[in-house]
């Protein structure tokens, strides 16, 4: 594409350059050619009627003989040639056409300018010839117009390669925009383009990054996504391989042994248990697929009515772990889907209960900082090492694998609370010291 742009401009220069100065050297020779040609008139005129007059006044003297004529005619000649002015007198006898004829005409000595015309009544038996050498003016326009064309081919020559660079640097970018989209296509997301100046070729550029940075992070975003959803296909499997497990082997020991009544019992209790365990993954699972790009049905919630609820709810977990739960309310409601908001809570606190030894401390509070409500969930229990903060929210995640599992939990309760914080457009933020406790705090940006 570039070559033949720079062919087509090219070729358009030239001939719009060497169309001018056909048109401008055609303008200039005719100009001066009709010039001279009109001066040359004028001065046929003036000779004409000089001749005219003194041939006249020899007719008045009744002396009109042909040695005087001879004479007064090679004078004019001499008189003009002497000034680089031909002229020539002939006797025709009576002619129709007395007017002055222009021609021009090229002789052995060079160009001419030849004017002929009959002089006057009653002499128009007598015709002047009038040559105006015109080859030292042809001569020097023929140098100009070489000179000329020499600059013309010069200047084309010096266009050619100027015309070259300009294009060159045109394309620049589009050249860079095609290496960098063969490189990306090629899996080098991270190719840019560096353009300097301005321009529209540079805008391009500079809208090229803006879709490469836009493609790599939709890339980086879909190699993520798809890593945590494999990640996600592992740890389901590793989960529900133990259950599925116990299920067997129990079911089989109990097909092949002969039970009595309490092995029987406690055998099918297992099987209850691990069945109980899958159906809260299931459960679990089919919460988090339904939370997927869901929008809640927001409405006022009275704090002290939800934390009466969680309260409640709790009862029995807090009684047998002997933990107590201290709530604490700052502000009167809050605007959201009021079951969404009760699991998150409810989440958030048998965590906390599963954290804490006996005697421990949970503290659900609420309140307002600025235009935001931030309720949150705070223990004094074990703690969580700085390393796997960021892993909370993934699911399957648990710190402790073997005490989780013994507690019941599936390690899926704060990827819920994560959804469910993000359905509601808030933000969810863990912190924690090992040995010191957790809090975890939940920031709804909206009033």
């Amino acid at each position: 594409m570039r070559l033949r742009l720079y062919l087509a401009t090219y070729l358009l220069f030239i001939v719009i350059l060497f169309s001018s100065l056909g048109i401008v050297s055609t303008f200039m020779t005719n100009t001066q050619i009709n010039m001279y040609t009109d001066k040359c008139i004028r001065e046929f005129h003036s000779i004409s009627s000089a001749l005219f007059f003194d041939l006249h006044a020899l007719v008045g003297q009744d002396r009109f003989f042909a040695q005087e004529i001879a004479i007064l005619v090679d004078g004019y000649i001499s008189y003009f040639y002497q000034h680089g002015i031909i002229i020539e007198v002939t006797e025709y006898g009576h002619t129709a056409y007395a007017g002055a004829v222009v021609s021009y005409i090229t002789l052995e000595t060079g160009q001419y300018i030849h004017i002929s015309g009959a002089l006057p009544a009653p002499l128009e038996i007598f015709r002047l010839y009038y040559f105006y050498n015109i080859t030292a003016y042809m001569e020097d326009m023929s140098r100009i117009q070489n000179i000329l064309l020499m600059v013309c081919i010069i200047f084309s020559v010096i266009t050619a390669f100027a015309l070259y660079i300009i294009v060159a640097r045109l394309f620049k970018p589009l050249g860079l925009i095609s290496k960098a989209t063969r490189n990306i296509a090629s899996g080098h997301y991270n190719e840019r383009i560096h353009v300097k100046g301005s321009g529209e070729l540079t805008q391009v550029a500079e809208d090229f990054n803006q879709m490469a940075e836009q493609i790599q992070d939709q890339i980086y975003h879909l190699e993520r996504v798809a890593a945590e959803k494999q990640q996600f296909i592992d740890n389901f499997a590793h989960e529900i391989r133990t259950p599925l497990t116990s299920i067997f082997g129990n079911a089989e020991y109990m097909q092949r042994a002969l039970l009595d009544e309490g092995e029987t019992i406690e055998l099918t209790q297992l099987i209850m248990n691990n069945s109980t365990h899958m159906k809260q993954i299931a459960n679990s699972l089919l919460q988090l697929a339904t939370l997927r790009d869901y929008t809640p049905v927001v409405e006022e919630i009275p704090i002290r009515r939800l934390f009466d609820d969680v309260g409640k709810t709790m009862y029995d977990s807090l009684l047998e772990k002997k933990v107590t739960l201290k709530c604490k309310i700052g502000t009167d409601s809050l605007w959201g889907q009021e079951d969404l908001i009760r699991s998150l809570l409810l989440n958030l606190c048998y965590n906390a209960v599963k954290a804490c030894e006996k005697g421990g401390i949970i503290e659900l509070s609420a309140r307002e900082n600025w235009d935001y409500i931030i309720l949150s969930v705070k223990d004094n229990g074990h703690g969580i090492a700085p390393e796997n903060l960021h892993k909370l929210t993934e699911p399957f995640f648990r710190v402790d694998k073997a005490r989780s599992r013994e507690a019941g939990g599936i390690g899926l309760g704060l990827t819920l609370c994560k959804q469910i914080a993000d359905v509601h457009g808030a933000k969810l933020i863990v912190e924690s010291a090992l040995g010191v406790g957790t809090m975890v705090s939940v920031t709804f940006t909206t009033p």
